[in-house]
């Protein structure tokens, strides 16, 4: 586990760590400012963003002009929650990605980028949160087996539903990583070649996610992690039977098997724009796992034995 410049981020009163937590704004160039004084910040410890803040970026937009538009959008938006003197972690989503959300955050005394690396929440009652974050480098997030490329993934009952093809996909893949299953034997298991390349170069990816997420949780607890994709096989990680290869989960397969392996306390995500929380098994128990939604603001309190209490915050917007 990496914590970063090695002391708190803040000490709080407590008895719990308070967090408002904001996902998926997708602040635009033109239009309506968002109303940052609305949020209730003052009533939080801390204030987590899940990432794509802005809808478009210096390198990823039509032009340069109209990139730093988007990201004066994104650095007004930060220089106001600057100003209220609480710490703010920035985890880059895909749309503002690590170096964007370094151009957005730089100077800015409270706010923090928060990717691949661990702050702690000193607590006076004699405990500490370490709140892990997992962020995107890049626009464009490639996930590691999706469900849709292994059509043939035999399933155990008699309907094919996204549910159920999640189920069979995280049985074979938590094998594989537990050492039961070889490479080629879970190639069977998916009803693909082992050969297939494109079956390899995802295997890679998930061999290399997996080893980062365990290595960067650690075993602190209790531990959330801040995270912009959504884990894999969640009710808030489902896309709509009008996409176009129908119905199914799209969460990150390495995430969802790293809470289970690591058992933290909870997992904070967005990306899906669903709003959601929900229970994921894990070999300790289980963790939250919640999606503030889009455009969502959720206020979550973590507690010393690592449970985590959320609620919806209003803003009127949009």
């Amino acid at each position: 586990m990496t914590d970063s410049e090695g002391g708190p981020v803040c000490r709080v009163a407590g008895p719990t760590v308070d967090l408002l937590v904001v996902s998926d704004l997708h602040l635009r160039a033109t239009g309506g400012r968002y109303p940052v004084d609305d949020l209730p910040v003052a009533a939080h410890d801390l204030v987590v963003s899940l990432g794509d803040i802005i809808d478009e970026n210096r390198e990823h937009a039509p032009s340069a002009a109209a990139g730093e538009a988007y990201e004066e959008r994104g650095r007004a938006f930060l220089e106001r929650l600057d100003e209220r003197g609480v710490p703010v972690l920035a985890v880059p989503g895909n749309h503002d990605p690590l170096t964007c959300t370094r151009r957005l955050s730089d100077g800015l005394a409270n706010v923090h980028p928060l990717h691949g690396e661990t702050r702690r929440v000193a607590v006076d009652a004699g405990w500490s949160l370490a709140l892990a974050g997992w962020g995107c480098e890049q626009f464009d997030f490639t996930p590691a087996l999706l469900s849709p490329d292994y059509p043939e993934i035999p399933v155990g009952s008699d309907h094919r539903t996204p549910e159920a093809v999640a189920e069979s996909l995280l049985g074979a893949v938590g094998a594989y990583l537990d050492g039961a299953l070889s490479a080629a034997q879970l190639a069977d298991r998916l009803g693909t070649d082992p050969s297939d390349a494109a079956f390899e170069a995802s295997l890679a990816r998930l061999d290399e996610r997996f080893g980062t997420l365990v290595e960067l949780l650690g075993d602190a607890q209790p531990t959330v992690i801040a995270s912009h994709v959504s884990p894999f096989g969640v009710p808030f990680d489902i896309r709509g039977q009008h996409s176009h290869d129908g119905s199914h989960h799209f969460g990150s397969v390495a995430l969802r098997l790293a809470l289970a392996a690591t058992a933290v306390s909870g997992c904070l995500s967005g990306h899906t724009h669903q709003r959601g929380l929900t229970a994921v098994p894990t070999t300790a128990g289980h963790s939250y796992a919640h999606n503030p939604g889009d455009a969502g603001v959720s206020s979550v309190s973590v507690s010393r034995d690592g449970t985590l209490r959320t609620e919806a915050v209003e803003v009127g917007w949009r």
